[in-house]
């Protein structure tokens, strides 16, 4: 009826909300109280608009100071106000639930953010930065919600027998700052999140001490090789708590020994003679030949290339299939980079190859599509390779040191569980996959594993005489030697329910790494930025306890309904007041004798 009533629609969305004490009368002497001021705001709500809170606040006049200390009021104020905005602020708590959930859940920018509450029947205009300030406070929120219900996560871990804490550090470029956290593998609950200059002894004993005081000592830890960290956890939770070092971060100290060798490698095959360029040309000059009907646009294997090329004799079909295949040597790598993955050791494999295959196929081809595509197409990309790198000073011997040592990592790998398995899908399996979950059989046999490969060592040692092979060996089993111990992950068993079970703690710190990137591209998506230096700073150690809660068992009611989040967020700051136990300090008269100092107004 008043859609387009200017001047109502204006006052409905201007309210005046007059909120004065529940009780009127005195909690220690039930008579009436008596206004002492009255605050007048403007307020910004999700439901209500922009509104105009005025509450007052009530004395008793024969309670009105405490005896000690002096000259202090007793103020009663309204419990209602204090449920829908916090003293001192303007923003409603149901308008930070929904600034945040926009945020975070939708992953909204803060100009659309902005734009959306514009358009709602709220109609509040407000700067981007107090948006971005609302946003973050709606995380603050979270962290003490997290604090205030301590006791129910400390129950929740205690009902499952105890937990697994793993611990990290991250950080983003020009951030100045690193997110360190403190997870339970086994509940999923953050234990611990703050920002950090750098993760030094002294500041991650600190955060260890908060965590045992707070939820006991843990089954197991698992961290990284980072200096200090084993230091910190001995002096806080002492020798007898198992601590295992993350076998990825482990096996990534190798890298080293492999770095050098394969950026040489590298260098050569894209920069001197521009290997994987010149293949690209070929394929782009082929782009219009399709294969033959039945097949696929690419094949995984040179062998599926080579039945092809026997079935149909398709030329130009079976030499792109090459080209392409040659050009996918990053696909069948796991993403984690050397020393597990050394994809351009891969991709000069996959030319020589691909070479026998392509000579092949051109035997039998016409004389004009031999000359066109061969001789003076993929002929030119082998012409630059000088003679395929027996012309090229030290490449030959890098590629033979690099599958020397690449050898001995995957023995390692292997010894450790930690192989490059294949799944179902014929897709390698990445370090930190959840499908490297050992057994309680692997987990026993891992140090009498490990005792193997070190006398496997030895034994090659003796037999080797090459300077270089010598010194890597020598490298390999120091750093075995020095970590052996903490590599070991035995069997451990606890009672639950009067029952005994048995658990294989994690081998990795994989829980912490997947958090931290899921982190990362959440606030990638929010900020529409790649570079993250001050959001990152900024909410990074806060998001954690948002991320964790909402889908959590005790507390995903609460995350799922904005209304009963935001009235949780209320009560962390409106508490009704209570007399103090000791009455008697209270006179029954006021006695205020102002000569020391002005009265105080406290909160009631």
């Amino acid at each position: 009826m008043f859609q387009n009533n200017k001047e109502i629609l204006s006052s409905l969305s201007n309210l005046n909300i007059r909120l004065y004490p529940e009780n009127s009368s005195c909690l220690i002497c039930g008579k009436k109280t008596y206004l002492l001021k009255t605050d007048c705001k403007t307020c910004y709500s999700f439901e209500l608009g922009k509104f105009t809170l005025i509450s007052g606040c009530n004395f008793c006049d024969d309670h009105k100071y405490f005896s000690e200390p002096p000259n202090q009021v007793i103020r009663y104020e309204s419990y209602l106000a204090a449920l829908i905005v916090d003293k001192g602020y303007r923003v409603a708590f149901d308008l930070v639930v929904k600034s945040g959930r926009l945020r975070f859940d939708n992953h909204r920018q803060l100009q659309e953010i902005q734009a959306f509450l514009k358009c709602s029947l709220a109609k509040i205009d407000l700067p981007i930065s107090t948006i971005g300030v609302i946003a973050k406070r709606f995380l603050e929120f979270c962290k003490l919600f997290h604090e205030t219900h301590e006791s129910e996560i400390r129950a929740d871990i205690q009902a499952n027998g105890g937990y697994f804490l793993h611990f990290d550090g991250s950080t983003e470029q020009r951030c100045g700052q690193c997110s360190l956290i403190l997870l339970d593998s086994r509940s999923g609950h953050v234990l611990e999140s703050i920002m950090i200059e750098s993760e030094k002894y002294d500041i991650v004993k600190t955060a260890l001490e908060k965590v045992k005081t707070k939820y006991g000592a843990p089954l197991a830890i698992i961290s990284d090789l980072r200096a200090g960290f084993l230091r910190a956890c001995t002096g806080v939770f002492g020798k007898d708590i198992l601590h295992i070092l993350c076998h990825y971060h482990f096996l990534r100290t190798f890298r080293d020994d492999f770095k050098q060798q394969h950026l040489f490698i590298k260098k050569c095959q894209t920069q001197k003679w521009q290997m994987q360029a010149g293949i690209r040309k070929q394929w782009k000059s082929l782009k219009e030949i399709k294969p033959k009907a039945g097949y696929p646009k690419k094949m995984k294997t040179i062998a599926e290339i080579e039945e092809y090329w026997d079935k149909t004799g398709d030329i130009l079909g079976a030499y792109r299939y090459v080209l392409v295949w040659v050009l996918n040597f990053k696909q069948d790598s796991s993403g984690k980079g050397v020393p597990f993955d050394l994809p351009y050791l891969d991709l000069f494999h996959r030319f020589i190859t691909g070479k026998k295959l392509i000579e092949q196929i051109f035997t039998k081809a016409p004389i004009e599509t031999r000359f066109k595509y061969y001789r003076h197409g993929f002929c030119t990309v082998v012409k630059k390779t000088k003679k395929l790198g027996y012309c090229e000073p030290g490449f030959r011997k890098a590629i033979r040191q690099l599958k020397y040592a690449h050898k001995w990592f995957n023995k390692l790998r292997a010894v450790l569980f930690l192989e490059a398995q294949v799944d179902n899908n014929d897709h390698l399996l990445a370090p930190l996959s959840k499908k490297y979950r050992l057994t309680e059989e692997e987990a026993e046999k891992i140090p009498q594993r490990l005792e193997g490969y070190i006398k496997a060592l030895e034994k090659e040692l003796s037999k080797c005489k090459n300077p270089n092979r010598k010194s890597l060996l020598e490298r390999f089993k120091k750093q075995v030697e020095t970590y052996q111990n903490n590599l070991h992950v035995p069997v451990l068993t606890i009672i639950i329910d009067g029952k005994e079970i048995l658990l294989v703690p994690p081998r990795t710190n994989n829980c912490l790494e997947s958090f931290f990137r899921f982190v990362k591209s959440l606030l990638r998506r929010c900020t529409g930025c790649s570079k993250l230096p001050k959001v990152f700073g900024s909410v990074g150690a806060l998001l954690p306890y948002y991320l964790t809660m909402k889908d959590h068992k005790i507390f995903k009611n609460i995350f799922n309904d904005d209304y009963k989040l935001a009235e949780e967020f209320s009560k962390l700051f409106a508490k009704q007041f209570q007399p103090p136990e000791n009455l008697i300090s209270f006179p029954k008269k006021s006695t205020n004798i102002v000569n020391e100092m002005p009265p105080v107004a406290l909160l009631a």
